[in-house]
């Protein structure tokens, strides 16, 4: 598919639906806002679902209280922003056998194209990057709203703009958002050095459990069941935590794992060599070369075993 097919669609339909990720970053948050407010500018129904916790640090995005838990319902155009798979939708995946035209946009290098349009770049540093250009199509002005949204998104999924993902597109498309109202500073207070206690005291009990292995080469963490509870936080809550065990001097990969009920989840991050999406694929999960994660089931003793095992035989190699 090419963009202009979609901007076809989304001119020509009443109705919209725009959906995302379960446990939404703030790539995902940040474009579904901003499209939020793109669209009922122009005058369509919009309805914006997504099957899960938004973490309290994006509590300041314009219309995040647009967002709702996903129910059935009709439109002509769903849109599905920075969604690798549809299993990655929960219950939200259902609107995918609606007769609504289905618009998948993403730039996840392990995208799965599961709707009836498709549209990836993968070399967006994010999905919001493909989003800005939408709404150039779409011939929408830019207001404060839309531009806060989207430049709290490419913010956030490009690491401050310091991962390798980062181009000089994404630096002007920044640009832009900021001289159309975004301000950088405060979005930059907002998602890098605001910290509640209770997230600051999960960090603690995920960097008590911080060791190194390979000679410092790999960063393992965890966060149990007890944690959560102990300190009155959530899942919403890890977003940001494995970069604590990437950034120690001389790490190629982090990884987190998360207990939940009879499964696992996993965050995986890198730094120059190891492609961590090949590791995730080998659970069935995936992301980009240099974030990525997955599930495994089972205890975490048993999951820490696997995927340290194919993380250990990747440095090898």
């Amino acid at each position: 598919m090419i963009l202009i097919d979609a901007i076809n669609h989304i001119k020509d339909a009443k109705s919209v639906i725009v959906v995302s990720h379960i446990a939404p970053d703030g790539d995902a948050i940040g474009t579904v806002t901003g499209m939020y407010k793109v669209l009922k500018k122009m005058g369509k129904e919009v309805d914006v679902f997504i099957e899960d916790e938004i973490p309290e640090m994006y509590n300041f995005v314009p219309n995040v209280d647009k967002i709702s838990r996903p129910f059935y319902k009709e439109a002509d155009v769903v849109l599905i922003f920075d969604c690798a798979d549809e299993e990655r939708l929960g219950s939200t995946k259902e609107l995918l056998k609606t007769s609504a035209v289905t618009i998948n946009i993403d730039h996840h290098i392990s995208n799965t194209l599961y709707a009836k349009l498709n549209y990836v770049d993968t070399n967006a540093a994010a999905t919001a990057e493909i989003a800005y250009q939408i709404v150039k199509l779409l011939g929408v002005e830019f207001d404060e709203e839309i531009a806060t949204s989207l430049y709290t998104a490419i913010l956030t999924d490009s690491g401050g703009f310091m991962y390798e993902s980062t181009t000089s597109i994404t630096h002007q498309i920044a640009g832009d958002l900021i001289n159309n109202g975004a301000k950088f500073k405060e979005i930059g207070d907002k998602v890098f050095n605001t910290l509640k206690f209770n997230k600051a005291k999960l960090l603690g009990r995920a960097l008590n459990s911080l060791t190194l292995y390979k000679d410092g080469r790999v960063a393992y963490m965890e966060i149990l069941k007890k944690d959560f509870q102990e300190t009155n936080t959530n899942l919403s809550h890890i977003e940001n935590i494995i970069t604590y065990a990437r950034n120690i001097e001389g790490v190629e990969v982090a990884v987190l794992l998360v207990e939940k009920e009879e499964e696992i989840k996993i965050s995986l991050r890198s730094k120059e060599k190891i492609d961590v999406n090949k590791i995730a694929n080998i659970f069935g999960g995936g992301g980009h070369v240099r974030a990525a994660g997955c599930i495994i089931k089972g205890n975490i003793q048993e999951a820490k075993e696997k995927i340290l095992q194919v993380i250990f035989k990747e440095l090898e190699g």
